[in-house]
């Protein structure tokens, strides 16, 4: 049996590369660590024009590609491998969730993140009170973590309604709306708190409805995630074997010594496990969406696992020179530990995964 990209995937992935070689090198990732919006708007720009990745998975009519969640791991490994400073997972999460509610989304709004022209942020990972008025819905609440928020245009915010969950889109720019950035170890990816009193807001999902699209953004996140960490890994696996070539001690490379190639060979396994599972994730959210919750949280474990063996591993190897602040070494541990915990840690993902195969039992 054979598992394994098709030619238009592999030459999907190797333009993205491509890309990504000249635009998002080490220099280019610290200034944009550096800057404001905490990515360069001209690279940003470029990525919705020239490659259209941030509408890779939505629909023609409404100016995206009409790929899948196949295509879009292809195109978020490539952005883990190169340290992507873009907006490009928020997204990917922000215009499904939309699709998801259907013709509840304001009209032209995903076609506008498809082109890079708006950012929705979600904060849906706690939630808000509601409640309705003579001017319409107001919402009450705080939300932690919330991916791109800096600059985000508007919010999809989980919210209950007399007992009953449902989904809100909220103007960033509402008075009732305030944002305080979240200072982390990974200066390549920005977070804020979203606090929210009597902000307005639209309805766009009530009670299931909600709940399941909220359950299926979580599902594609842990995907696009792992897909991540595993070109994070890919990278970092690329740099240490480098390296382990070229350095010298006791007059032979050290990739030689016995020590450093079980802590290579270690990795190698790790990485191509990950990367399996991680192939196989997208391919079922393309194909049988039934089971998308259960491989979602394999490959979310698999994945950070193998980033965080190679990030660590990376530096290891590397010595001294591989802690500095001058080499990437540390950067990419900084981003693979941010996300291993950003939808749930490889401890939450296995017991939510014991629970799901115990309910199909």
């Amino acid at each position: 049996m054979q598992f394994r990209y098709d030619p238009v995937h592999e030459e999907l992935a190797l333009v993205v590369r491509r890309f990504l070689d000249e635009t998002s090198t080490d220099a280019e990732v610290r200034d944009a660590m550096g800057s404001a919006l905490g990515w360069d708007a001209a690279t940003v720009k470029r990525l919705a024009g020239e490659l259209g990745a941030f509408g890779l998975a939505v629909p023609a009519e409404h100016g995206g590609a009409g790929s899948g969640v196949t295509e879009l791991g292809i195109v978020l490994r490539e952005a883990g491998r190169a340290l992507l400073c873009a907006p490009l997972l928020s997204a990917a999460l922000g215009s499904a969730l939309l699709l998801d509610v259907g013709t509840a989304a304001p009209e032209g709004l995903v076609a506008r993140i498809a082109a890079g022209d708006a950012i929705v942020a979600l904060a849906t990972r706690a939630t808000s009170s509601a409640r309705q008025t003579e001017q319409g819905w107001r919402l009450a609440g705080s939300h932690e973590w919330v991916l791109d928020g800096h600059v985000a245009d508007s919010f999809v915010v989980s919210a209950t309604t007399e007992q009953r969950p449902a989904l809100f889109l909220v103007d960033a720019n509402d008075a009732g709306v305030s944002r305080e950035p979240i200072e982390t170890v990974d200066g390549t990816r920005r977070f804020v708190s979203v606090r929210l009193d009597d902000a307005a807001a639209t309805v766009l999902a009530d009670a299931g409805d909600a709940k399941a699209a909220v359950a299926r953004s979580h599902d594609l996140a842990l995907i696009l995630l792992a897909a991540e960490q595993v070109g994070i890994a890919e990278r970092c696996l690329a740099m240490a074997t480098d390296y382990a070539k070229t350095r010298e001690q006791f007059g032979r490379p050290i990739g030689q010594f016995q020590a450093v190639k079980h802590k290579l060979a270690s990795v190698v396994l790790e990485v191509e496990a990950a990367s399996a599972a991680v192939m196989y994730a997208a391919w079922i959210a393309d194909h049988d969406t039934e089971n998308v919750a259960e491989v979602a949280r394999i490959a979310a474990y698999q994945a950070n696992e193998a980033s965080t063996l190679a990030t660590s591993e990376n530096i290891q190897i590397h010595g001294g020179i591989g802690a500095t602040w001058e080499h990437p070494a540390h950067l990419y541990l900084r981003r693979a530990t941010i996300n291993r915990q950003l939808f749930g840690d490889p401890q939450a993902h296995l017991e939510r995964l014991a629970k799901l195969i115990e309910e199909r039992v």
